[in-house]
């Protein structure tokens, strides 16, 4: 074997001898395409549709992802003077699914005016849960309201860093 020869393992899951003086990133660096070659490519395979099941599933026991997104008018009832329905938001992200952006923009606008409606010096009652940074681990806040009872009978306080580390920030 050629003692000048390193073999390098690629982030594409290939094996190739790796010479002396070569800069490894310059040489897997994959070439950059054209938006024509990248609709040539794709024109050639067929589109998945979203929600059919597939025969090829590792793990079949997990349910499917929610593919709907659940629209303003689903969330927000207006029979209840247009308070969102937590359930239901609870369990569309639990299982994954997703909101229209008129959905998410009008909840946070909403969340906004509770805000600043709220003190910024508050008095707290005995018993009340305090969380400290959730990150958003949006599945460890349903554990935290599983175990610490639910929201409409448990006051809680959250300390702050709702999102930005999360995979569902």
């Amino acid at each position: 074997m050629d003692s000048n020869i390193r073999w390098h393992f690629n982030p594409y899951d290939q094996v190739q001898p790796l010479r002396q003086n070569e800069n490894p990133q310059q040489q897997f660096l994959p070439r950059s395409r054209s938006l024509t070659e990248l609709r040539q490519q794709h024109q050639h395979q067929p589109m998945p549709v979203v929600g059919k099941p597939l025969s090829d599933r590792v793990c079949k026991n997990v349910p499917y992802p929610i593919v709907h997104k659940l629209r303003l008018d689903e969330l927000f009832d207006v029979r209840h003077g247009g308070r969102p329905n937590i359930d239901r938001l609870v369990y569309h992200l639990k299982n994954e699914g997703r909101l229209t952006e008129e959905t998410w923009r009008h909840l946070l606008s909403q969340a906004k005016i509770l805000f600043r409606q709220e003190p910024n010096v508050i008095f707290l009652p005995r018993g009340c849960t305090i969380v400290g940074d959730i990150h958003g681990q949006y599945y460890d806040l349903l554990t935290i309201f599983e175990l610490g009872g639910p929201l409409d009978q448990q006051p809680y306080v959250f300390l702050g860093d709702y999102v930005d580390r999360g995979s569902f920030s």
